[in-house]
């Protein structure tokens, strides 16, 4: 199986959803230098995911836009394991949950087929496509418009269908995450979506691998004053997440 790191997949989303990028335009988008750019493009093109064109790369013909949902979903695993193992404390019986599109929610989304009399509601076609309405488990879709290479459910008809339902409680992950923006996208096609279920849940959790920590993308979705939780699989290595975190901050090492 191919190896990517966080960064790469962000570029390969990136170069997914635009004709031809250029050099320049990733570095300054991504804050990494033009060196870096170049040997990205190089181990994309190698596992054949990219071509190289002259200053820049495109998406190489004949690719599914499907295989960054493909690697988003087996990258990190270990970690999302941790995350969620971490995050079942907030599952309970007779509940009600909304679950954004992540790979990250997927996976503790599965746990809740513990649990009786549940509801899940989400836009993710990964939770959708993987998991089954019982006799204990209700799962809801938001419908919408289907983004590609994402697998998500996005667009007008995802909103009005959020804003026609409650839940308790809101699991999300984010691209990055820093004391100082808080949780931010390198696109604004799920930030609605992920506002809509905010401001119709009671509380909101955010599930962040110590990979994202310290990125800073375009898009702020949520400031830190607006999480109840941040889940992650590691104790920062900066004190200064656990200082202003506090009893917020939940990893391994952080008790019950």
């Amino acid at each position: 199986m191919s190896s990517y790191n966080p960064r790469q997949s962000k570029i390969l989303e990136y170069i997914s959803l635009h004709p031809t990028v250029k050099v320049e335009e990733v570095a300054e988008k991504f804050y990494i230098s033009p060196s870096t750019v170049r040997r990205d493009f190089n181990y994309l093109e190698e596992l054949g995911y990219i071509r190289r064109v002259h200053g820049g790369a495109v998406l190489t013909e004949g690719s599914t836009f499907d295989e960054p949902a493909r690697l988003r979903k087996m990258h990190q695993l270990k970690e999302k394991s941790a995350i969620a193992d971490l995050a079942v404390r907030f599952l309970k019986p007779s509940s009600s949950y909304f679950f954004d599109s992540s790979s990250t929610s997927a996976v503790l989304a599965t746990k809740l087929n513990d649990f009786p009399d549940v509801i899940l509601a989400t836009n993710g076609i990964g939770i959708l496509s993987e998991m089954s309405s019982t006799s204990k488990l209700t799962i809801l879709s938001t419908g919408g418009f289907l983004r590609s290479p994402w697998n998500e459910l996005t667009g007008n008809m995802a909103l009005a269908s959020i804003n026609s339902m409650n839940a308790d409680i809101f699991f999300f992950s984010c691209a990055g995450f820093s004391l100082q923006k808080g949780a931010t996208e390198i696109s604004d096609a799920n930030v609605g979506v992920k506002r809509a279920f905010y401001e119709h849940s009671q509380k909101h959790i955010l599930l962040c691998d110590h990979t994202k920590l310290d990125h800073d993308y375009f898009f702020i979705s949520f400031p830190i004053e607006r999480l109840d939780y941040i889940v992650t699989d590691q104790k920062p290595e900066d004190p200064e997440y656990v200082s202003r975190l506090g009893d917020r901050l939940i990893y391994p090492e952080s008790g019950d």
